[in-house]
């Protein structure tokens, strides 16, 4: 399959600019990497720009739902509409008498009443689109294409997007027919990398412990999946960093980390990363607070990043301005990779504060000279 190519951020534009103008967009891409999250990202930002309330249709009461119909103009709605667990009778609706009795009504699923309702405004998102047979795929064709199904017509607050995994992904998909995808623009995701992903992380509060590691195994993101393995969990940017992390929360022992992070990541990624946990144990935190210069004893290059998880944890329950101070200070003695790591891992964990004080510190001004150019304040 030979489709341009994006990342998240440039994902984020065809997204905004699909919805602009009212285009159907298929974004394709392998397990895991975040398809999904960006739909609902670009929905929940739409929804703030259009000071609207964000709603996600699938997780909401029948109660809710009622409140939306009747009060369409307040939300900004994402539907994630899974054809594979339809009929086609499922989108067109049943057929009814009318209210004259003589003529027949089709009745179509409430949610889809919602898209047709005036002011209405969302995402209809038909995610995993081609794990659905090719007889459901069709029953959807108008509905992309025009807008419209029956007798009824999506309102101009809508957008259709599709995402699905490829041929390639080994994940037993249809083909999709050549009508359907030409009803689409289309563009692959790519696999984030570790700079990408380590600032998605440190922007939603990661566990430390699980940056740190995938700086130091970058590889261990998304190892290339085993088409003949029998693992049936591997390790995915969307298992380290919504399962794991749920996981591991506020759990110190080793082992135990170990057999927790085992079950979403894998047997082998979760005894290495038990083993760069390992690491920690023989870093005395307190003499290098007390004597930054220290740091510079640390040559391991396992150790060196176990150091940010640990002064990470450790500032996020020590924020005063003398805390930071000491992180400076061995951000100044440390190398410039990890240096700016570091920053970003504190930044991360008390962001007002953190650029509130370190203006006011001694040695900001030193690593400003020296990183300014390659960290956000």
């Amino acid at each position: 399959m030979v489709l341009l190519e994006v990342n998240h951020k440039q994902l984020e534009t065809f997204i905004n600019k699909h919805y602009d103008t009212n285009l159907s967009l298929f974004i394709w891409g392998t397990t895991g990497i975040g398809k999904s999250e960006s739909m609902e990202k670009k929905a929940a930002d739409t929804a703030k720009e259009h000071k609207r309330e964000f709603v996600k249709w699938n997780q909401t009461t029948k109660k809710e739902k009622k409140e939306i119909s009747l009060h369409p103009e307040k939300y900004f709605v994402l539907m994630d509409i899974r054809l594979s667990q339809m009929d086609p009778s499922d989108l067109k609706g049943l057929p009814g008498m009318s209210d004259t009795g003589d003529t027949v009504d089709w009745k179509i699923p409430f949610w889809l009443y919602v898209a047709t309702l005036e002011n209405s405004e969302g995402f209809l998102f038909f995610d995993e689109i081609n794990l659905a047979p090719p007889s459901i795929q069709a029953s959807a064709y108008q509905l992309i294409l025009d807008r419209a199904l029956g007798e009824v017509t999506i309102a101009e607050g809508y957008s259709v997007f599709a995402a699905g995994n490829r041929i390639e992904d080994k994940a037993n998909v249809y083909d999709l027919p050549k009508p359907l995808q030409n009803r689409f623009d289309h563009v692959t995701l790519k696999i984030p990398n570790i700079e990408d992903w380590t600032q998605w992380a440190l922007d939603h509060n990661k566990d430390s412990r699980i940056v740190a590691f995938l700086n130091a195994r970058p590889a261990m993101l998304m190892p290339p999946i085993k088409t003949k393995s029998n693992d049936m969990a591997f390790p995915t940017p969307r298992t380290w960093g919504k399962n794991c992390n749920r996981l591991i929360e506020g759990v110190k022992d080793i082992r135990q980390i170990e057999i927790l992070a085992s079950s979403c990541v894998g047997r082998g990624a979760s005894m290495e990363f038990a083993s760069f946990l390992k690491f920690q144990r023989q870093i005395n935190l307190q003499e290098i607070l007390d004597d930054p210069k220290s740091v510079t004893k640390i040559t391991e290059l396992d150790m060196k990043y176990s150091l940010l998880s640990l002064v990470a944890e450790w500032y996020d329950a020590h924020s005063q301005p003398k805390d930071l101070e000491k992180i400076l200070q061995i951000a100044n003695y440390i190398q410039a990779e990890f240096a700016i790591l570091l920053l970003r891992f504190s930044k991360a964990k008390h962001q007002a504060k953190f650029k509130k004080q370190v203006p006011t510190l001694k040695t900001w001004k030193v690593i400003w000279n020296k990183y300014g150019k390659y960290f956000d304040l």
